[in-house]
């Protein structure tokens, strides 16, 4: 049914349009890094996801030249979904993180994958039992403390304003 969808697509559907269909697919629901990898071998056939030895402190990488993602071996599961769909992110923008669009592209790439991760009901509930603490709501959903960092200072900020200009209006 997926690739039916992907395949039903209009031919004058850009790129990034396919690209951001897929990665909506691959992470619907609560997704986990190993179903994401093996959904990606049907739906983006031509992108390659390894895992390999990276660079100390680097998680995660994106080439887009070579259309690959690879993802570092040692990370645990819960580290490696949340690298995954980052990656995906800078590979749905199509972005080779250069200047000029390096750092922007960067802090798109996180919003997307901190609104893409975090469950806003689960995040409130988490927030309240542990008083905003990243580290530990982090823990509770199962996801990195950079993602929900990611989330308090990128994401709840445009909700938070949302709101406000619903209520103003």
């Amino acid at each position: 049914m997926i690739l039916r969808h992907l395949r039903g697509m209009r031919m004058g559907q850009s790129l990034k349009t396919g690209r951001r269909a897929v990665f909506d697919l691959v992470t619907a629901g609560t997704p986990n890094y190993g179903p994401m990898r093996m959904a990606l071998y049907d739906l983006a056939p031509s992108l390659v996801v390894c895992s390999g030895k990276l660079r100390r402190g680097l998680y995660g990488a994106y080439d887009a030249s070579l259309e690959t993602i690879v993802i570092e071996r040692a990370l645990p599961y819960d580290l490696k979904k949340c690298t995954l769909v980052h990656e995906l992110a800078h590979w749905v923008y199509d972005d080779d993180s250069r200047p000029p669009y390096g750092r922007r592209r960067e802090r798109e790439a996180r919003m997307l994958t901190a609104r893409t991760l975090v469950d806003t009901k689960r995040y409130a509930q988490a927030e309240c039992m542990y008083d905003g603490s990243a580290y530990n709501i982090a823990r509770e959903l199962g996801l990195c403390e950079e993602v929900i960092r990611d989330y308090q200072c990128l994401v709840l900020p445009q909700i938070c304003r949302a709101r406000t200009l619903v209520r103003t209006k």
